[in-house]
């Protein structure tokens, strides 16, 4: 279930449902979304969602199936209780959310930009596009598979009931159709949100190397779509099938390359002034690099006949996830709360967050590739005592992590540790003139009224006593 909540209710409302709800109409000059009830649904059904897994975690049990529900763990035989049927129940709310909100992202984005500029489009717009879809292609599919579950719990039929003639691949291939294009949903907006730091940070006025960057967003996109049965090279495939799946993945690592040395070319262009964010940028750099060297590792079917299902996978993929996509969600947490809330944070305190926080994670999920060389499988509970000095050293650093969040963002006396505020009062008057401000020259950029605007700036007085 950790992995339901970190992808459904934290990366993807962080970074689709945060900051494209932000940062989308603040690209396009418009004072909203276009479909702003929409919006409002896709939260409320966000929130229910949310409900739904909380009540299938305490009743009974719980789901016994883990986050992927591969029957037949989750079906009745595996998981007599109700507990998965809320659960998918939950999924089914998260999904239409994700759906209703990537409508809402294509549609203004498509509606409110000059189609003849398409191509010298903002970055963040373009990877929500891609980001949504992704959404409209994988969703469904997750819908269907987990419907057909439900179908086989409740109504009898054997669609994954091997003794009945069904197939429990097909679950695996319809669950990977969702599951690997998943990845790139929560990992794009990261990649968009670094390259416009990198932007601001080194002053540029256009992107370093927009073309490539483009291309690579929409190739990562393309490609994620077609690669899905690389997570399950074990289940039987034809030689020549997962020599396809093979090839594929590796062909991933293109586009991902040149955003990398993209990136790293505008360290090298520019003279570069450290500060905590762009230590931040460097170290998910580092991170996701790493991650995506031991994803081509396995992508090599051969290999991953041995590695699947070890720790070495899960090695790899907190590297690019947790090491990647949210270092990108802090780098935007730190850089907008200034403008958003008012924060601005100690830069000393939080080079030392960084730097604990980097040290902590490397050290919980760096052992864990030398766990999946010595062939420890994931999912076990009891394991040989030889394989217990490492999960001593994850314990440890789990420990610390905590620590420090509970130290720098949690402790709060005066002022927070990390931030301090620009007000005597946070919820003054100032974040009303702030909001009053924007709508005003949202307003004037959308209508084009002049009128507006000269009113505004004769009456710029009368706003800062308001």
């Amino acid at each position: 279930m950790h992995a339901i909540y970190m992808i459904f209710y934290f990366i993807m409302p962080f970074t689709l449902g945060g900051l494209g709800n932000l940062l989308i109409p603040y690209y396009l000059h418009s004072i909203d979304m276009l479909l702003p009830r929409i919006n409002n649904l896709s939260f409320l059904l966000l929130f229910i969602s949310s409900i739904f897994s909380l009540i299938s975690l305490i009743y009974g049990i719980g789901p016994a199936s883990g986050w992927t529900l591969y029957p037949p763990l989750s079906s009745l035989i595996g998981s007599p209780t109700i507990s998965v049927d809320f659960l998918i129940f939950a999924l089914h709310l998260a999904g239409f959310s994700s759906i209703l909100a990537s409508i809402n992202f294509f549609i203004s984005i498509v509606c409110l930009i000059n189609l003849n500029e398409f191509f010298r489009l903002n970055l963040f717009l373009f990877g929500n596009l891609v980001v949504a879809f992704l959404l409209f292609i994988s969703l469904p599919v997750l819908a269907g598979a987990i419907t057909l579950l439900l179908f086989d719990r409740n109504f009898n039929t054997v669609f994954y009931d091997l003794n009945n003639g069904g197939d429990v691949v097909l679950f695996q291939h319809l669950f990977w159709f969702f599951g690997h294009p998943e990845v790139y949903v929560l990992i794009i907006p990261s990649f968009v949100i670094l390259t416009l730091y990198i932007n601001i940070n080194f002053n540029n006025s256009t992107t370093f190397g927009y073309l490539g960057m483009l291309f690579a967003l929409f190739s990562i996109g393309l490609l994620g779509c077609i690669v899905w049965a690389h997570h399950m090279f074990t289940v039987g495939m034809d030689l020549d099938v997962r020599f396809y799946y093979s090839v594929a993945t590796i062909i991933i690592a293109l586009p991902t390359g040149i955003k990398i040395f993209t990136w790293l070319s505008n360290f090298i262009s520019k003279d570069v002034t450290l500060n905590p964010l762009i230590i931040f940028c460097i170290f998910f750099i580092l991170l996701f690099l790493f991650g995506g060297l031991t994803g081509i590792i396995l992508s090599n079917s051969t290999i991953d006949l041995f590695f699947h299902d070890s720790y070495f996978v899960v090695a790899h993929f907190h590297y690019v996830l947790s090491l990647g996509a949210v270092f990108g969600i802090f780098i935007s947490f730190f850089y907008l709360s200034k403008f958003i809330f008012f924060f601005f944070y100690n830069h000393y305190v939080l080079i030392v967050f960084i730097f604990i926080l980097f040290l902590s994670a490397n050290i919980i999920f760096l052992p864990m590739h030398l766990l999946g060389f010595w062939g420890l499988p994931r999912r076990y509970f009891m394991f040989p005592l030889n394989f217990y000095y490492f999960s001593f050293f994850n314990v440890y650093s789990l420990i610390l992590i905590i620590f420090i969040f509970f130290i720098f963002l949690l402790y709060n006396k005066d002022y927070f540790f990390l931030f301090f505020y620009n007000n005597n009062n946070f919820f003054d008057l100032s974040y009303l003139k702030l909001i009053l401000h924007i709508k005003l020259i949202y307003y004037s950029l959308l209508h084009n009224d002049l009128d507006t605007i000269v009113y505004f700036n004769t009456n710029i007085t009368n706003l800062n006593n308001f």
